[in-house]
């Protein structure tokens, strides 16, 4: 995807990501952190130009330790709700 307004390519357009949220092939890191997704085996992280594949290793493994507390948290505050 190329955003001419800033001039910059993508990986992923949003519409791209929209589509396989929607369809459940891909999730947010939480139910309140929609900033970065896991999809195809990776972390995504979303910008006005569109999305970026997560490359680095360390920042991958710091994504998979937030998503885990996460959801962790996300458990807790249902469990509080019922």
């Amino acid at each position: 995807m190329i955003n001419s307004e800033v001039g910059v390519q993508a990986d992923l357009s949003h519409a791209e990501m929209d589509a396989v949220l929607a369809d459940g092939t891909a999730h947010h890191l939480s139910e309140t952190i929609s900033d970065f997704a896991w999809y195809q085996s990776s972390w995504w992280i979303y910008d006005r130009a569109g999305w970026w594949q997560v490359t680095r290793a360390d920042v991958a493994a710091g994504l998979d330790l937030m998503a885990h507390n996460m959801r962790l948290a996300d458990q807790a505050v249902r469990r509080s709700a019922t």
